[in-house]
């Protein structure tokens, strides 16, 4: 239980740490990729302003124009430009590498940013992708309109940096993630160590205080029988109704401290199954016999089906101890007139058996499902002692389950409840 415990405190910190860990790699990410963005749009617009300005001179006097030297090797960084008059022409350049040239060409083709507005684009380079950031800026002489111009510069080595910082902390952070969980384990383990001693205390104290109470319960027990058998004595009927009730409490008590020391030692894994080949048919028939006087009280019908015949291997007492607890909750949890169910068949999933016990009685609520195999707990705790219930049949039920490797459902909609038990052969 406390191994269960600790990796789950280990996987809950670590989960916590690896959120923090992405969400700040994410942040970073996001922030550099911003200022890098800004940064290179405000350097743009300005490039784009200088060009704008001096090509204003330019477009009134068009043989002042040159020009520039085309570059053909590819390297980050380099501004470039394309200057339009106002009937399209091109009338001044500073290509970009040849390999961006045709995207940048489509690119102002179908121009549709709005000037002044920063634009990427991402084309296709042998083996990579490139990021270029275009803008444009309309020429003007005054108020008068003399042409536009588009420029642009391309910024993948920033993006590339980046791409790489990003890497590495990404690494970085999954390294401090590695040394955070196996520091989380440890410092999970420490941190129950108090719970676990805590815990083995209590339970040696249910197991040994269960214990030393049956002495005194027995005794009790005779005691009381012993006055009421004696023939010499003579009772009141005030007297003899008081015997009855001390014996009927002694009986609930002893009933309680029995089960406690069960689960007790079930805990501590000192109670072993022995098992061997039975009819499962047969056992069951038994515990409704023993359950019928119960049902005839509440006039409840009990419908038996099963189809099985062969043996099934498993611990024969604590298999009718399982059936009796649920159909015992069946018969307190289902007013009178109403009806129990219990069907024995072949499970093909678990190449075993699996039992059904349904019943139409007051339900159990979706929230308290879960609850029900917690030790002492009730859906309705006024009811429950009213019938009886010590609210550990359940929690022991649960415990020959999975001892034998099997599991349980629930299933109750407002009215009436199922239990399916799963067990392997």
């Amino acid at each position: 239980m406390f191994s269960k415990i600790r990796k789950r405190l280990t996987f809950l910190y670590s989960g916590l740490m690896i959120f923090f860990l992405l969400t700040f790699v994410g942040v970073t990410y996001i922030g550099l990729t911003w200022a890098v963005y800004s940064e290179e749009k405000q350097e743009l617009l300005l490039f784009a302003e200088e060009e704008a300005h001096e090509h204003s001179l330019f477009l009134q006097h068009k043989e002042l124009l040159q020009q520039i030297p085309q570059v053909d090797d590819y390297r980050g960084g380099r501004m470039f430009f394309y200057a339009f008059d106002n009937e399209g022409k091109l009338a001044n350049v500073a290509e970009p590498y040849p390999i961006l040239r045709n995207s940048i060409m489509e690119k102002i083709n179908t121009w549709d940013v709005e000037d002044g507005q920063a634009v990427l684009l991402m084309p296709d380079v042998p083996n990579d992708r490139a990021i270029v950031m275009m803008a444009s800026l309309p020429v003007m002489y005054g108020d008068e309109p003399l042409g536009k111009i588009y420029v642009g510069r391309d910024i993948t080595i920033f993006y590339q940096v980046l791409k790489n910082v990003f890497g590495i902390l990404t690494i970085i952070s999954l390294l401090f993630f590695l040394f955070a969980s196996g520091g989380g384990y440890i410092m999970a383990g420490r941190a129950i160590i108090p719970i676990k001693r805590a815990y083995e205390r209590q339970r040696e104290f249910i197991a040994d205080a269960s214990h030393e109470l049956r002495t005194p319960l027995s005794i009790f027990m005779a005691s009381v029988d012993v006055i009421q058998r004696d023939e010499d004595s003579k009772m009141s009927p005030f007297t003899e109704q008081v015997l009855a009730d001390m014996k009927d409490e002694i009986k609930k008590m002893s009933k309680i401290v029995g089960d406690m020391l069960t689960l007790a030692r079930s805990d501590v894994g000192v109670i072993n199954l022995l098992k061997e080949e039975f009819n499962i048919k047969d056992v069951a028939e038994q515990v409704i016999r023993s359950l019928q006087p119960l049902a005839k009280k509440k006039n409840i019908q009990i419908h038996f089906e099963s189809q099985i015949e062969q043996l099934f291997f498993a611990d024969k007492e604590r298999i009718g101890q399982l059936l009796l607890i649920f159909l015992d909750n069946a018969i307190k949890y289902t007013p009178s007139a109403g009806k129990v169910y219990i069907g024995i068949e072949s499970s093909v999933k678990k190449s075993g058996i699996e039992i059904i016990v349904k019943d139409t009685g007051i339900g159990i609520p979706d929230e308290d499902q879960e609850l029900i195999f917690e030790r002492f707990y009730r859906v309705d705790k006024t009811r429950s002692r009213d019938i009886g219930g010590t609210g550990l049949g359940l929690s022991i039920a649960k415990w020959i389950i999975v001892s034998h490797g099997g599991s349980v459902r629930v299933k109750s909609q407002g009215e009436g409840t199922t239990f399916t038990i799963l067990l392997p052969q």
